[in-house]
């Protein structure tokens, strides 16, 4: 009874079978089926899931987030969902922040069963990811709402304090900029 497929034919065929009862203790006859409008209800189902990442904009002038230089990379200090403090390193190259695997199972984070597990290409050549979503990111006053990110193995970076990657999905909110020579980041709200 584990197995996907029977569980797929048993919903399948309550939904079936079911459509007859329920749509007589609505009052809906069987017309209203055949004039439903699929994409709209597709639609409807796929935006009540779909949490769009938003930037709080509590700020008016530039953020300025303190790096610190280890190797050839930046490490910058964030806090996810209010409570857990991490230090990641800003990866320009990346498309998602990644997390660790010890920090996602620290803060409870499950993977998002809308998205199939993916394949990552890292330092340590290729490795299977999976995602999920962060309520916030912040890193100073800048913060992020519902920003997805990747789970991966880092345990090659654990004994640095490095706890994943600052990717393009949080940056690319701002218009940002690096600076070495102050060792900051700069953040600003889009206009």
């Amino acid at each position: 009874m584990n197995t996907p497929f029977i569980r797929w034919a048993i919903v399948f065929a309550i939904l079936v079978l079911g459509q007859h009862y329920v749509l007589k203790q609505w009052g809906w006859g069987p017309e209203t089926l055949e004039n439903l409008d699929l994409d709209t209800v597709a639609a409807a189902l796929s935006n009540s899931k779909k949490q769009t990442t938003t930037v709080t904009s509590d700020f008016e002038e530039d953020v300025i987030v303190p790096l610190e230089k280890i190797g050839g990379g930046w490490i910058i200090a964030v806090e996810l969902n209010g409570l857990y403090s991490a230090n990641l390193l800003v990866d320009t190259g990346a498309t998602v922040t990644s997390l660790s695997e010890n920090l996602a199972f620290d803060m409870g984070l499950t993977a998002d069963p809308r998205y199939a597990p993916i394949s990552a290409e890292t330092a340590n050549g290729t490795t299977t990811a999976w995602l999920t979503q962060v309520q916030t990111i912040r890193s100073g006053e800048a913060e992020l709402k519902n920003l997805q990110v990747a789970i991966l193995d880092f345990s090659n970076l654990s004994q640095k304090n490095i706890s994943g990657l600052l990717g393009l999905n949080f940056l690319n909110n701002f218009e940002w900029q690096l600076d070495p020579e102050h060792e900051r980041l700069i953040l600003k709200l889009k206009s």
